[in-house]
């Protein structure tokens, strides 16, 4: 998913605002040449005071560029605002108004960016020059974390552009910055005061979000386009709108190698993966569909991938589908050619023919709660991970993504599951050292005082990995130590696969993030495997869903590819390519309500 901080055009734009349109008057010179740069900017603020409107802007302006590039970055914003753009000329205003947002974005001074180029005081801009300030209010929208503002700004920018390929950018941004939005503010969005444009574009994305499947996405596409056949969206759609384009490019292959172990301590895991593959392709095949033959190609005990490309090319292969350990990858990946495409199960390193990849790791759970907190409003956080190697490594990934977006980490507890919980929280939430100082306040002050425990109040968010029998005492001790108001948002570690009433209620009120073959109504390849007698809801289960998406996915990764904003929609979550050919995945994000997860329950209440 893209990171809703950092939009591609945006930075190139916020770069030729400051190096391209230059003042079409040019402003006098500073006349004592024997100055230092700090007189020179003096000399130029001295003339402005004596000068009639535009000539003042002019002389400011220059003085701004002349701090901004010594780095006074704060100086020359206090001169810019100096200037009254009302009585001066529309191109005038213009470049201060850019230069205020550059610096103020290097400032990371969003709040400025917004007040500064409030659109009032730039009513006699031109329409390309209004869309281009557009633009930058929407980046300062996404460092405020309001997404929705910065959809707005961009909506707004996107009718004011006559150029058809620049509006295509602007309609592929929006639809961007739209499908990472959590779901329950897309809908608090289309019930707000909003115009044509604005309700179309979130009701577009209100509709297609609650829709898993790609026909189902189709048909909420038609019925949308009925309602809105005048709507710009409809007119200049943007790019993956509803996933992958059908008849676009596809891989065909008849013949696909599977390389798992098939003995071993791995080949239990392995035999659930084939499952779900053998299902996804059942259900081609009872859709009437010509599906292709799996051919497996036992990799148990191997360290060296030739042998299992040489008998993928005597039996006729077209697509290597695995295998699982990385070793293996990486040998196909430095391969100088590989012939034969692969989708692998695990992570590559770089190399002359790396791999397409897909798997579940981690990873993508914490990168996803953090954007989900981040969404919300949320940049100082509490982690709570379990002291164990791999809760490291996902504090890590959480640590990395939230500073990455300009959010910070304000205290740590790597729990102890052997431990008191209560004292672990607490020494979290620095209650005890609340209670100390009540303690040292009374040894003072002898009449009687009123005193409340109170916990830190540096933090506005916890995020959480753990498992389930832990998580179900840590949320009644964040409770207790007076963290009930926080919201926690946590990995699907904690979430066993199935609902349980009575043993989740305690974990009421997280936000977890899972793949949609948990959380969402069953697909038909999950139906098919439920009737066979498989345990599709459980942790094991997800490897069913990875063994599904892997033969639902494969047709369309060179589409993936080559095509950015496409998506499939699969069974481990959205399905869209990132650099280095790896599959992200979006997940489905719910919280827990009455100890179930609030996505199943509203499924049920839809099927009574």
């Amino acid at each position: 998913m893209t990171n809703l901080h950092r939009l591609s055009f945006s930075l190139l734009l916020a770069t030729a605002l400051l190096t391209g349109c230059a003042s079409q008057t040019t402003p006098p010179e500073v006349v004592d040449k024997t100055a230092g740069p700090a007189a020179g900017v003096d000399s130029l603020l001295r003339q402005a005071d004596t000068q009639p409107a535009t000539p003042a802007a002019e002389l400011r302006l220059q003085a701004a560029r002349q701090l901004a590039q010594r780095g006074e970055n704060a100086r020359a914003l206090d001169v810019l605002d100096a200037i009254d753009v009302s009585r001066i000329p529309p191109t005038l205003a213009f470049e201060v108004a850019k230069l205020t947002a550059q610096l103020s974005q290097n400032e990371q001074d969003p709040a400025t960016i917004l007040r500064q180029l409030d659109p009032k005081r730039f009513d006699n801009l031109s329409a390309q020059q209004q869309a281009t300030l557009g633009q930058l209010r929407a980046d300062a929208w996404l460092q405020q974390d309001d997404p929705i503002g910065a959809v707005r700004e961009l909506i707004v920018s996107s009718l004011l552009t006559l150029d058809p390929q620049e509006q295509q950018r602007y309609h592929n941004q929006i639809w961007q910055l739209l499908q990472n939005i959590p779901f329950d503010q897309i809908k608090a969005a289309t019930r707000q005061d909003n115009d044509y444009q604005e309700q179309g574009w979130f009701e577009l994305a209100a509709m297609l979000q609650e829709r898993a499947g790609l026909a189902e996405r189709e048909q909420a596409l038609q019925k949308w386009g009925m309602m809105w056949q005048s709507h710009p969206a409809l007119l200049l759609p943007p790019a993956g709108l509803v996933g992958i384009d059908r008849d676009g490019e596809q891989l065909r292959v008849q013949r696909i190698g599977v390389i798992l172990p098939l003995s071993g301590e791995l080949a239990k895991p392995a035999q659930t993966l084939r499952k779900g593959m053998e299902a996804a392709l059942e259900v081609a095949r009872r859709q009437g569909k010509s599906v292709p033959r799996l051919v497996l190609l036992d990799s148990t005990g191997l360290n060296d991938v030739a042998p299992l490309l040489m008998q993928a090319r005597q039996q006729g292969v077209e697509l290597l589908i695995g295998p699982l350990n990385p070793q293996l990858i990486n040998q196909l990946a430095a391969l100088q050619n590989l012939e034969i495409p692969v989708l692998a199960l695990n992570a590559s390193e770089p190399g002359p023919s790396q791999p397409w990849q897909l798997e579940l790791s981690s990873e993508h759970e914490a990168r996803m709660i953090v954007r989900r907190a981040l969404s919300e409003g949320h940049r100082r956080v509490l982690l709570v991970t379990p002291g164990a190697e791999w809760g490291d490594r996902v504090a890590s990934v959480m640590r990395e993504e939230l500073e990455s977006a300009g959010g910070r980490v304000v205290g740590t507890l790597r729990y102890d599951t052997s431990g008191n919980y209560n004292e672990q929280i607490g020494n979290l939430m620095l209650t005890p050292q609340s209670a100390a100082r009540e303690k040292q306040l009374r040894a003072v002050v002898r009449h009687r005082l009123e005193f409340q425990e109170r916990r830190r109040k540096d933090a506005d968010a916890i995020l959480m990995t753990a498992l389930p029998d832990a998580a179900r005492l840590i949320k009644p001790m964040l409770d207790y130590h007076f963290a009930g108001d926080l919201p926690v948002y946590a990995t699907s570690h904690l979430y066993e696969g199935h609902p349980d009433a009575t043993r989740d209620v305690d974990l009421n009120g997280i936000t977890f993030c899972d793949l949609p073959w948990l959380l969402q109504a069953p697909s038909e390849a999950q139906r098919l495997l439920s009737s066979n007698g498989e345990n599709t809801l459980s942790r094991s289960g997800r490897l069913l869903a990875l063994g599904v998406d892997s033969i639902n996915v494969y047709p369309w990764l060179p589409q993936l590819e080559r095509s950015s904003g496409t998506f499939l929609v699969g069974e481990t979550g959205q399905l869209s390519m990132s650099a280095g050919k790896r599959l992200e995945r979006t997940l489905s994000c719910t919280p827990f309500e009455n100890g179930i997860p609030a996505s199943l329950a509203q499924e049920s209440s839809d099927n009574n």
